[in-house]
């Protein structure tokens, strides 16, 4: 009984304005977040067509700028065991662009524009997914591919920075197929949460570095920024066509869909669905 009048007297005790404070405070809960990505995600799904390919062409040439300012570090940077803990803040570059600058990503939409296909699943829902997905990845990769055919143009313009562009994309097409879908996994999965952590970050700006860096710092494989290096090979003659788009572009892009859909996703989805279905459920009125 104390406790109860102990409970009610604090309670009196906060006014209106530092009850406000404490709301403002407190972070958002996880059924907002949802709502928050999925309301996102039908402002994406119902975007004409042709506003979806040039905003994916563009997010395709800006994360070029990953690959571009992280071989650029690299080259001014000298050959020590620490290089890759600053050239790989380089690859942060063409995130900040898209995702500040509302660009469509293709890995990003593995968790908004799936948020509304999960909430109400359907066939007129799953074609508005599939004509979103198969229209930014496709101006995503041409995107891309332009990026890397620009960057073997120039590549006489600073060798440092082109030698520096042969040696990372030699890592990233350099591993089995098995590998290169598990790092694919790995960037999926970081790009998923990456989208859902920004609905609590004080700075966005701040989130994106973090979780991007992580991408390039692990090694990890997204198919976007990835393409950007594998097309300047291509051109360069480096790697045949078929190499690069089964070797590595394929099995990443299977990987960022398994990590960001099926396994970040439908995992979320899974342990929230009780709760939005308990607070969309109509109060009993007796």
């Amino acid at each position: 009984m104390a406790r109860q009048e102990e409970s009610s007297s604090s309670s009196e005790a906060i006014d209106e304005g530092e009850s406000r404070a404490i709301e403002e405070r407190a972070p958002i809960g996880a059924p907002a977040i949802f709502e928050a990505i999925r309301r996102q995600g039908e402002a994406e799904l119902n975007r004409p067509m042709s506003s979806l390919a040039a905003s994916g062409f563009i997010a395709g040439i800006a994360l070029g700028f990953s690959a571009l300012t992280k071989a650029l570090l690299h080259s001014h940077l000298p050959d020590t065991d620490w290089r890759p803990l600053v050239s790989s803040l380089g690859y942060t570059v063409g995130f900040l662009i898209v995702i500040l600058g509302q660009l469509q990503l293709f890995t990003e939409n593995t968790i908004t524009a799936v948020c509304p296909a999960l909430d109400k699943p359907g066939r007129e829902s799953l074609r508005c997914l599939a004509r979103l997905w198969s229209l930014v990845l496709v101006f995503n990769l041409i995107g891309a591919g332009v990026f890397g055919y620009v960057l073997y143009l120039v590549a006489d313009v600073q060798p440092g920075v082109w030698d520096a562009l042969v040696y990372m994309a030699g890592e990233a097409l350099g591993h089995s197929w098995l590998e290169v879908l598990l790092r694919g996994v790995g960037a999926g999965w970081l790009v998923a949460s990456l989208v859902w952590v920004m609905s609590n970050a004080d700075s966005k700006t701040i989130v994106i570095v973090i979780f991007t860096y992580l991408i390039a710092l692990a090694g990890f494989a997204h198919v976007i920024a990835g393409t950007a290096e594998a097309a300047a090979m291509i051109f360069a003659g480096e790697v045949g066509l078929v190499e690069a788009v089964w070797g590595y572009i394929f099995p990443a892009l299977l990987g960022n869909i398994i990590g960001g859909t099926v396994l970040f996703t439908g995992l979320t989805w899974a342990q929230l669905r009780a709760e939005v279905a308990r607070d969309r459920a109509p109060l009993w009125n007796g």
